[in-house]
């Protein structure tokens, strides 16, 4: 079995498929950005790799849909929007929104365990009784609160995420560096609302503020990995969208 020049099978991966160890290694060069200047084509891809050009094809595919490399006719592939926290959508992008507008991302960990939820399960695809990383936080941009957020995760996965310092990080670089999971895709639904008494008090503002309340389910290679519940200060926070390309903006005061 070929293996790419770029990565060693280890013994635990002998059974990934070329196409996915292919892309693996593809993703792993992409964030030590060996490809800032161009994107090779699938014919140089074929050769490097030693591998037909069907096999390249399965390994772009998942990026391509991610919109992590571009996939259109008759043009050669480019990377596209390859910044982490600047791919998914509002809450992927808090963290790096905030710092691009000056000011300074900090989280409080309120709860950070293993548990159970079936209702978390379920949206996972899991059984109701697997175990779950569960990570509850408050977010802030400076000394103000912008968000709350709880996610749940795999326990079988991303159990490594608990021994993480989560308190200025992204939580997908934490992910992809401990877990070895990075993000291809996803959905969310986005709720505008005004705040009740709780939320005003999670917010640390007054009631009938408006905020949004994002619900997600995160995907990597397909596989749910992720579903959590944000919610945001729609006072302190814009949603400009672009295509293709999802662009969030905080607003500094």
């Amino acid at each position: 079995m070929e293996t790419p020049p770029h990565k060693t099978a280890s013994a635990g991966e002998a059974q990934i498929p070329l196409w996915q160890s292919i892309q693996n290694d593809l993703m792993d060069r992409i964030r030590r950005d060996e490809f800032d200047e161009s994107f090779p084509g699938e014919f140089a891809l074929a050769d490097e790799y030693s591998v037909s050009r069907a096999t390249i094809r399965t390994a772009l595919g998942p990026l391509r849909r991610a919109g992590l490399i571009s996939a259109q006719r008759g043009r050669p592939s480019a990377l596209v929007n390859v910044k982490d926290e600047q791919r998914f959508g509002p809450v992927y992008s808090l963290f790096a929104a905030v710092e691009n507008a000056g000011m300074t991302q900090r989280s409080e960990v309120e709860t950070a365990d293993l548990r159970t939820s079936p209702a978390a399960a379920a949206r996972l695809g899991l059984d109701p009784a697997e175990r779950l990383v569960y990570i509850s936080r408050t977010r802030y941009a400076d000394e103000e609160t912008i968000a709350v957020d709880k996610v749940w995760l795999p326990a079988s996965k991303a159990a490594a995420v608990l021994d993480a310092d989560l308190t200025h990080t992204a939580l997908y670089s934490v992910l992809s560096q401990l877990c070895n999971i990075t993000l291809s895709g996803g959905s969310e639904t986005l709720h505008a609302i005004t705040t009740d008494a709780d939320q005003s008090q999670q917010l640390s503002c007054p009631v009938g503020t408006a905020a949004f309340f994002i619900e997600r389910v995160g995907l990597a290679l397909g596989e749910p990995v992720e579903w959590r519940e944000t919610l945001i200060r729609g006072d302190r926070f814009t949603v400009t969208t672009s295509y293709p390309p999802v662009v969030s903006a905080v607003q500094q005061r």
